[in-house]
C-alpha cells in the first residue's frame, strides 16, 4: 500500500514537471503619462470631463478636467484680500509718514528752545538778579529735558512705523503666496497630453470598477493613463512557488484573449526582486514579471487587453 502511494506521488511531480506553467498578462505601454487626481482643500475634488477612450489623442489635446469651482473662488477672493492688504500698506506709509514728519518737527522745535535756554544760561551770575539766574538755569534744564523727550519719541515713532509697514508688507507676501499656490493649483485642474497616444480610465481604488466623468475622487488617484503605442510589453504578476518554474523555462508562447488561435514568442526581460501582496490575492507574494515581443498577431492592439502566456518547462 505505501509503496503504491510514493508512486502514485512520483507520478504527479513528474507529471507537474512536465506540464507548463500558464500565466495571465496585460498588456501595457512603457511610455506613459499618468493623470493623477490634484489636491484639494475639501480632500476630494470631481472628475469634470475626460478624453475618450476610443479616440486618439494628440500631444498638446487637453485629457482630463476637474472641477475647479472651489479654487476659483480661492483666487478671487485672495485677489481682493490682496487688494485690501495693499491698499492698508498705501494708508500705514502715509500716517506713518506725517507721524515720524510731527516728531521731527517737535524735535527740531525742542533744539532751538533748548539753544535759546543755553544763552540766556550763559549770562554770567553777576549782570543778573539771583531770581532770574536760578531761573534761566531752571529753563535750561526743562528744555534738555523735553529735548531728550522729543527725541526719545522720534525713534519710537520711527520703530512703530517701520514695524507696522513690515507687518503690513508680510500679509501681502503671505497672500501673494496664497494666491501663486491657488494659481498653480488652478493650472493642476486642466491636464494636457506630454505625448501622442491613447488614453485608458484607471480603477477605482475602493469598488474596483472603472473611473468615469463625474466621478468624486481623492487626492493621489490615478484617474487615466495615456499611452504610447510604439513601446510596448506584456505585464504579469507571479506567485512566489512559480518564480523558480519561470526563471527555467526553454520558451515562452502568449495569445490574446482576443485571438487564442494566434500565438506568438514571447521573451522574459526582467523579474522584480521583491514580492509584493495583491489585494484579494491571499497571504502569498506575488512577483512582477515583464516580457517582450518582435511579432504581435495584432495590427492595432489595445492597452490593457489580456494574454495567456504559457511558459514551457525542461
Amino acid at each position: 500500500m505505501l509503496t503504491t502511494l510514493y508512486a502514485i506521488l512520483a507520478l504527479s511531480t513528474a507529471t507537474d514537471q512536465q506540464m507548463p506553467l500558464l500565466l495571465t498578462g496585460t498588456l501595457q505601454s512603457a511610455d506613459k503619462q499618468s493623470v493623477v487626481s490634484p489636491m484639494s482643500d475639501s480632500w476630494r475634488v470631481q472628475v469634470q470631463w475626460l478624453h475618450p477612450e476610443d479616440q486618439p489623442v494628440k500631444q498638446g489635446e487637453l485629457i482630463a478636467v476637474f472641477d475647479a469651482g472651489t479654487v476659483k473662488s480661492q483666487i478671487e477672493q485672495l485677489k481682493s484680500t490682496l487688494l485690501n492688504h495693499q491698499e492698508r500698506l498705501n494708508q500705514l506709509t502715509s500716517e506713518h509718514k506725517q507721524k515720524v514728519m510731527e516728531a521731527e518737527f517737535e524735535l527740531q522745535r525742542q533744539q532751538l528752545l533748548l539753544e535759546k535756554a543755553g544763552i540766556d544760561a550763559a549770562v554770567p551770575q553777576a549782570n543778573l538778579s539771583q531770581y532770574d539766574y536760578e531761573q534761566y538755569q531752571l529753563e535750561l534744564k526743562r528744555a534738555r529735558t523735553e529735548a531728550n523727550k522729543a527725541a526719545e519719541q522720534l525713534a519710537v515713532t520711527r520703530i512703530s512705523a517701520n514695524s507696522a509697514l513690515t507687518k503690513q508688507q508680510l500679509q501681502i507676501d503671505q497672500t501673494q503666496a496664497e494666491l501663486l499656490d491657488a494659481e498653480n493649483q488652478l493650472g493642476l485642474m486642466s491636464v494636457t497630453a506630454s505625448q501622442d497616444g491613447t488614453i485608458s480610465y484607471g480603477t477605482h481604488p475602493w469598488y474596483g470598477s472603472k473611473i468615469y466623468a463625474g466621478v468624486t475622487a481623492q487626492p493621489g488617484w490615478t484617474i487615466a493613463e495615456l499611452n504610447r503605442t510604439d513601446n510596448l510589453y506584456i505585464e504579469a504578476w507571479v506567485h512566489e512557488t512559480d518564480v523558480p518554474r519561470l526563471q527555467l523555462h526553454t520558451g515562452l508562447t502568449a495569445r490574446f484573449d482576443v485571438a487564442p488561435q494566434q500565438p506568438f514568442p514571447l521573451q522574459l526581460s526582467s523579474i522584480a526582486h521583491q514580492g509584493e501582496k495583491r489585494q484579494s490575492w491571499g497571504n502569498a507574494l506575488y512577483y512582477k514579471a515583464v516580457f517582450t515581443s518582435d511579432t504581435m498577431p495584432l495590427q492595432h492592439p489595445m492597452l490593457g487587453m489580456g494574454l495567456l502566456i504559457e511558459v514551457n518547462q525542461p
